[in-house]
């Protein structure tokens, strides 16, 4: 009858240290969480060098650039479980994206994790168990700040674009506008979500990485009982050309493929000339 209040003081006893070590001494964070939650100074010290607090339900993750990119990605399309011990995180979607997501996760785990197909369903989907993923998306969800960190420690500006590459994946689009007094039709780049705050440390991710600076709508939901939706959106030929040459999303299918290099052919009208997107340079998903 004990077991359940015990694993759970350890399981946030292990979310403090996750957020913590990060940001003080080691000598703190031991003595913070041995007060507050009465475990031995040993177990915490045993969590720094790596070992597993709940056994092998815990795993652990490399902090690698690929990591942001996960994290973009459960930010923007993911989810989290915890029942009894099983941490686990996810993603539904395209094949291309959860595919995709999957062999980035493989790099932050150290082990094969594949993508598999949702029942009858057009979809995908990728579930991991992992402890520590499972409280680190849980702590940016409640601070993106973490993110920040993250990335400092990480890589810089790589790691800024990986996390929007994520972002971008997950919630993404790019939107092909048809008009009858274009020959060629217009392109936007477009990343919606509900969270005003995700959508806004987004945007200063990739004004820092690229000096593009994404435009800011409101779109209000006519539908009682549902949110308000925000988006970002790209349309400069220039910035669509900077954002594309540093995100290789699978939002660019074949299809649109050829539509954006038309549209990017003569940049801004004057006649410059650009290089073009490759289809090798942009992994691509048909749709």
């Amino acid at each position: 009858m004990h077991r359940v209040p015990a694993l759970e003081s350890r399981i946030n006893a292990y979310r403090k240290f996750v957020e913590l070590r990060d940001s003080y001494p080691r000598v703190d964070v031991v003595n913070c969480i041995t007060k507050e939650y009465g475990l031995t100074k040993s177990t915490i010290y045993q969590w720094f060098k790596g070992s597993d607090p709940l056994g092998n339900r815990a795993g652990k993750v490399n902090k690698v650039v690929e990591l942001l990119y996960v994290l973009g990605a459960l930010l923007g399309d993911g989810w989290a479980y915890h029942w009894r011990g099983n941490f686990q995180v996810g993603v539904v979607g395209e094949r291309e994206f959860t595919s995709k997501f999957a062999k980035k996760l493989s790099v932050c785990l150290g082990r094969v994790v594949k993508n598999y197909k949702y029942g009858a369903k057009n979809a995908w989907f990728v579930r991991v168990g992992n402890a520590e993923l499972y409280f680190l998306f849980k702590t940016i969800r409640r601070d993106l700040t973490r993110v920040d960190r993250l990335i400092e420690q990480i890589s810089g500006p790589q790691g800024q674009m990986a996390f929007v590459e994520g972002f971008f994946d997950a919630e993404g689009c790019v939107k092909i506008i048809r008009e009858k007094v274009r020959r060629t039709p217009k392109i936007c780049l477009d990343i919606c979500n509900t969270d005003w705050k995700l959508l806004m440390f987004t945007k200063s991710l990739i004004t820092r990485a690229t000096g593009i600076e994404p435009k800011l709508s409101v779109q209000h939901s006519k539908r009682v009982g549902t949110s308000t939706s925000y988006h970002l959106r790209i349309y400069r030929k220039r910035d669509i050309k900077r954002f594309l040459d540093s995100v290789p999303t699978v939002k660019l299918s074949s299809e649109k493929l050829p539509l954006v290099n038309a549209w990017l052919k003569n940049m801004e009208g004057r006649g410059s000339s650009t290089s073009q997107l490759s289809r090798d340079e942009n992994p691509h998903r048909t749709s």
